[in-house]
């Protein structure tokens, strides 16, 4: 693929992860517990993705389904801690401490797929954690280590952990597979985990449930906003997977820390934006030094 389609797909991926982060932050006041808006919105995928079966060869043997359903269930989780974390904290917070995931990613990278970081591309590393710990003391004097034990950081940081293990995943499906399989495969174990997972949790707590049907009349908008940019975040992601190395393809994504900023700053009214801006231009940096030498 040539370099303008990659930078394309990366700005789909950078656009619509961000909007879903806004549209996610909106509904986690509608819905008692972030598992039932993941399951809705994977269902949604999934239903208008069925038709496609019927064209699509699907690949035998149980390596390629084991790696996906991983994927799939890492993914879920990952995507309700992160709603969890909108729910407590603000987008221009945890936004840019997406920042962090090229550290997991690379590690996974490097277990895994046996994709090795170049010198540059750890001290772009250590860019990125350098930018997320002025972004972390942003509004509150300046870091603390107790600042990592707030609820919605901690929450943030159990999203990137499985999401950045479900990207290596991922990109083992699409070198075991194709880029299609693995976004249907992504789809389909995270409808599965996350409808089985608010399953649990009505039949636990059946009274906050309960009105879920008008809950979801009310909120067809913006559910079906964050299904469609969850859909195309999620696919532009696996074919930039396909191009790039796990480690380089996460620090690209990285540049959506500057929209995150923008729309907690313009639908939020999130403050104390001087430290949070000068964060992420050094986490960006960070970022660009592994995308250039990793």
């Amino acid at each position: 693929m040539a370099v303008a389609g990659i930078v394309l797909l990366v700005g789909v991926r950078i656009l619509s992860n961000s909007l879903a982060n806004v549209f996610q932050k909106r509904l986690v006041t509608a819905f008692p517990h972030p598992l039932l808006i993941n399951a809705v919105v994977y269902v949604l995928l999934s239903v208008l993705l069925l038709p496609r079966l019927w064209f699509l060869p699907l690949p035998g043997g149980g390596e390629v389904w084991l790696w996906a359903a991983s994927g799939g269930l890492f993914g879920a989780l990952g995507n309700a801690f992160m709603v969890k974390a909108l729910q407590h904290g603000e987008l221009s917070v945890l936004g840019p401490i997406n920042a962090w995931k090229p550290v997991i990613g690379m590690a996974g990278g490097v277990a895994l797929l046996h994709e090795l970081p170049s010198g540059t591309g750890i001290a772009g590393l250590g860019l990125i954690l350098l930018g997320s710990y002025w972004i972390l003391g942003a509004g509150s004097g300046g870091f603390h280590w107790r600042i990592l034990l707030r609820e919605d950081i901690l929450y943030r940081f159990g999203a990137l952990v499985l999401t950045a293990l479900e990207a290596v995943f991922i990109k083992r499906v699409i070198l075991l597979s194709s880029v299609e399989i693995s976004f249907l495969g992504w789809c389909w174990f995270g409808a599965l985990f996350s409808l089985a997972g608010a399953a649990v949790f009505r039949g636990r707590r059946s009274g906050e449930t309960s009105g879920a049907f008008s809950v979801l009349r009310r909120n067809w908008f913006p559910l079906a906003a964050l299904a469609l940019c969850f859909g195309a975040m999620q696919f532009a992601t696996n074919l930039v997977f396909d191009e790039l190395p796990v480690g380089p393809a996460l620090a690209l994504f990285q540049l959506s820390a500057a929209a995150n900023l923008w729309f907690g700053w313009r639908f939020f009214r999130e403050r104390d934006m001087k430290k949070k801006i000068l964060g992420t231009i050094v986490t960006m940096i960070g970022a660009g030094l592994i995308i250039l030498f990793c």
